[in-house]
């Protein structure tokens, strides 16, 4: 993918978000809005696939509260999965953390939508400290993380399988371990506790 094409895939997921704004200005396009986010977050992997390709892919901290992250993350996909219930724990969430907005919204923002996507009825959404590492934690109740998975570990995709899951969870490995403090480097978790539990890890 040259520079153009990064130009154009950007437009474009440019245009998507505000198509995706338009239709949950309607109220009653759900499922629409939710293909339309879909496209969006594999339009925007690509692109930041692109970047750790050409090693222009690196990490700006913002100051932001854990708690209203996750608040807002949630509230977003309650609108996109009304039948689901959300949960949402900040208890022992940092009131300060210091990481990357965009990107670590749009990990946690994928993580959402697919535990949503595979949950039978209940997400929960935490935020809360660990080690003095912040951990930023999505569960859903459904089937779990495959077996194979858990095993192997997150690898790159294959040239063949750059887009869904397997790229997710790569650029989310990836961001995770840009974030960097004191020596010690972010990471993502991945298990299964009555469902798939998704966790990433910064300093």
């Amino acid at each position: 993918m040259n520079d153009l094409y990064a130009v154009i895939v950007h437009d474009v997921a440019n245009q998507l978000a505000e198509l995706s704004l338009r239709l949950g200005s309607r109220g009653d396009a759900q499922h629409e809005m939710g293909v339309v986010m879909n496209a969006t977050r594999r339009l925007s992997g690509m692109l930041l696939l692109h970047r750790k390709q050409n090693e222009a892919l690196s990490v700006n901290p913002d100051q932001v509260n854990a708690g209203d992250f996750v608040t807002i993350l949630a509230a977003e996909h309650r609108e996109l999965f009304p039948n689901l219930v959300i949960e949402v724990n900040d208890e022992k969430a940092p009131s300060l953390a210091f990481f990357d907005d965009a990107l670590v919204r749009m990990v946690m923002a994928n993580a959402m939508y697919r535990a949503c996507l595979a949950a039978h009825s209940k997400v929960k959404l935490s935020a809360y400290e660990r080690d003095k590492m912040l951990v930023l934690e999505v569960a859903d109740d459904g089937q779990g993380y495959p077996d194979s998975l858990l095993a192997e570990g997150i690898k790159a995709p294959s040239p063949a399988n750059k887009r869904g899951a397997g790229l997710a969870l790569y650029l989310a490995k990836n961001i995770a371990e840009l974030h960097r403090l004191e020596g010690r480097h972010g990471a993502v978790e991945l298990s299964n506790a009555g469902g798939a539990v998704f966790r990433m890890i910064l300093p």
